[in-house]
């Protein structure tokens, strides 16, 4: 019986680092945080000078250590008896421990694009920006949209946008 609940504490400690693992979701060119949500964002337009492929080194919060210590000391506790199952619980900790911190690693690390970009303003910027599945990548020469929100920026695509627009008629309000 013993075994059965320790198996079954460790499906769920391996299912909650999985699920907490999973939620990491990132900012791309069509994925805003949800602090993003009605701020509005200031825009500058520009041309790529290069783009080229960057990995980018994800937080590791110490969540897939503790769950895999847990799940590791737990999985060892029917070990050895005595300061044998000390033991095997501490190695079993330790191993697990280690491995959920290089799975959480794995899984937090992700592919990025970084581009030089000449400012319609003169000013030669370069932006690092997270690539999610069917993200656009820009050649040089192509004409961008810079979009900045806090210390978040992003490269989008101008071609949704036309190539010239009247100023906005002013709107006078009277008493």
């Amino acid at each position: 019986m013993r075994r059965t609940r320790i198996g079954i504490a460790g499906i769920a400690l391996m299912t909650g680092l999985a699920m907490a693992l999973g939620g990491c979701a990132t900012q791309g060119q069509s994925r805003y945080s949800y602090k993003d949500v009605g701020r509005a964002s200031e825009v500058a337009f520009g041309t790529v000078l290069s783009s080229r492929q960057v990995d980018i080194t994800g937080q590791n919060t110490g969540a897939g250590a503790v769950v895999g210590g847990t799940a590791g000391g737990l999985a060892m506790s029917n070990v050895g008896q005595g300061t044998g199952n000390v033991a095997a619980i501490l190695g079993g900790a330790l191993v697990g421990a280690v491995a959920g911190a290089v799975i959480e690693q794995a899984a937090a690390d992700r592919v990025g694009i970084e581009y030089v970009l000449i400012l319609a303003n003169g000013k030669t910027i370069t932006v690092v920006q997270e690539q999610d599945e069917g993200d656009e990548i820009f050649a040089p020469g192509a004409p961008v949209m810079i979009q900045t929100n806090g210390s978040y920026q992003r490269v989008l695509s101008t071609a949704n946008l036309p190539s010239e627009v009247s100023r906005p008629k002013e709107v006078k309000i009277v008493d």
